[in-house]
């Protein structure tokens, strides 16, 4: 059961942890305290040990893992920050070179901490190492899309389809680009949980903060919208995964080194803002 642990010659009793919390639980008796009964309704979100000043406290729950270094140290100007995210690229060109596990676990580690409905976390991952394994996905997914074409052919809507299956039949993957690795994202999904509905948001989510997260690595990567597409609709695809029942594809994600390095930040609309 999650508890929390007050050292009681750093805290100074301010009562901030207590206003933060999400579920509303701690109560400042002598010291900031949950009773046993209230702690069922802890969401282990943290804010409580994020938000103290005098690190005096910590929330103890044997699944939840820290790391290293747990001080905030932000020291980026509002420039900075935002010259690396306007300088995020999809990339659809990679190195014919695999990427060391211990890399991809710690980029991991960042992704881990995305937001999520209610700190629920449902996100799990499947990460493919094997190159040889990503372009039999690649082409489970053109097996799809030409049911798809099959069964209409002369439905108009499908030429993006074609495009990527006249590209597959003449050597070229437009659907994993020659990625080397592939990231698929995927949670649990009950019907009789409301929190259910919000796991593709959840997915989504922490998809995007990997998406950030790996440039500082000098890694690329690029949203797999094709398999996405197929991912919960072609059996194959969940058969050559594995996919736990119960569970359902969130998404997928290109990644490895990039071939070419970019050195400038492209135009883009402006932003469409209903000031109210």
């Amino acid at each position: 059961m999650v508890k929390i642990e007050v050292n009681s010659e750093k805290c100074v009793k301010c009562g901030t942890c207590s206003n933060v919390c999400t579920a509303r639980i701690i109560e400042l008796v002598d010291l900031p305290n949950v009773s046993e009964e209230n702690a069922l309704m802890c969401i282990r979100c943290g804010q409580c040990e994020a938000v103290c000043p005098q690190g005096a406290l910590e929330l103890i729950d044997p699944s939840l893992k820290g790391v290293i270094n747990n001080q905030i140290d932000f020291k980026g100007s509002h420039e900075q920050i935002g010259n690396y995210i306007r300088s995020r690229r999809s990339v659809r060109h990679y190195k014919d070179e695999v990427v060391d596990r211990n890399i991809l676990e710690e980029v991991m580690d960042i992704a881990r901490y995305a937001p999520s409905a209610g700190n629920g976390q449902p996100v799990k991952w499947m990460i493919i190492q094997n190159p040889d394994k990503v372009r039999k996905l690649a082409g489970l997914t053109i097996d799809w899309m030409k049911k798809i074409v099959s069964e209409d052919p002369e439905n108009q809507d499908f030429a993006g389809l074609n495009l990527f299956i006249d590209a597959w039949d003449n050597g070229v993957d437009l659907v994993l680009r020659g990625a080397p690795h592939l990231v698929i994202a995927y949670a649990e999904q009950n019907k009789d949980d409301p929190m259910s509905q919000f796991v593709i948001v959840d997915g989504t989510i922490a998809f995007t903060h990997l998406d950030l997260a790996l440039p500082s690595f000098r890694l690329g990567s690029c949203w797999a919208g094709g398999l996405s597409m197929a991912l919960n609709e072609w059996p194959p695809i969940a058969e050559e995964l594995e996919l736990p029942e119960g569970n359902v594809f969130i998404g997928a994600m290109m990644l490895g080194y990039p071939q070419y390095q970019y050195h400038n930040i492209p135009k883009r609309n402006r932003a469409v803002i209903d000031w109210k």
